[in-house]
């Protein structure tokens, strides 16, 4: 990940800070978390998150560098996977909205240890499948997005995913997995958010041009499946 990248999160991060700041004077979000009141304390919040998620992604790009080459599969994508449009205005929910949602779960834990703890075994389990089971999409069925006209805003969020954000490693969808996962920590605080997150994610994935439909389900059971034991512990 470049320097051009973490300075662009460094600046969004201090802006989801004040976001989170008002949400939290208005009372408008749960928060679970002793003594996370004033804009520091928010700030070093969002900080740890992002190292979290900075330190999860070296994972996945290790085991991009790292597969068994002679096992990887181009997985093809169906008539329905044509047919969906690309909407390039998805990305907003595929990046930036997707990645809110996780100061969103972490402000409902009471105690982080356990969750952090299966997040790390649901990545190690996710490279399982990436290393030994490779699959990869067709970079000219990803990137025909790029041919439909959108805003200057969102062509920047999008040539920032496809930058860092290759071809491997697509089944699984770690995106619908986390989605699923941090859903069963939001659940007893927020049930209809929960319920519709995942589908939105699922649909970014689509409309994006990230994913094909046979990428979603077992991501969403890698994510139901460490959820639910997750929440075993909170």
């Amino acid at each position: 990940m470049n320097y051009r990248t973490i300075l662009w999160l460094n600046l969004a991060s201090i802006l989801e800070a004040f976001v989170v700041k008002l949400l939290l004077d208005y009372k408008l979000v749960v928060c679970n978390i002793e003594g996370l009141t004033g804009l520091y304390s928010i700030i070093a919040m969002i900080s740890v998150k992002n190292m979290l998620i900075l330190g999860g992604y070296q994972m996945y790009f290790w085991s991009q560098r790292n597969h068994k080459l002679t096992r990887k599969r181009y997985l093809r994508p169906t008539a329905l996977d044509k047919a969906i449009p690309a909407v390039p205005e998805l990305f907003w929910i595929y990046s930036p909205l997707y990645y809110i949602f996780f100061s969103l779960a972490m402000l409902c834990l009471k105690n982080y240890h356990s969750t952090a703890l299966q997040a790390w075994i649901m990545l190690l389990h996710s490279s399982f499948w990436f290393v030994y089971f490779p699959t990869g999409i067709q970079k000219e069925f990803r990137e025909q997005i790029r041919k439909v006209p959108t805003d200057r805003l969102t062509k920047f969020i999008m040539n920032l995913v496809h930058t860092h954000d290759s071809e491997d490693n697509i089944c699984p969808s770690m995106h619908c997995a986390f989605a699923v996962f941090l859903a069963f920590i939001t659940y007893p605080f927020y049930p209809i958010l929960s319920l519709v997150f995942p589908i939105l994610v699922a649909l970014s994935c689509l409309f994006t041009k990230q994913h094909l439909i046979i990428d979603i389900i077992p991501g969403f059971l890698l994510g139901a499946l460490h959820g639910f034991i997750n929440s075993m512990f909170l």
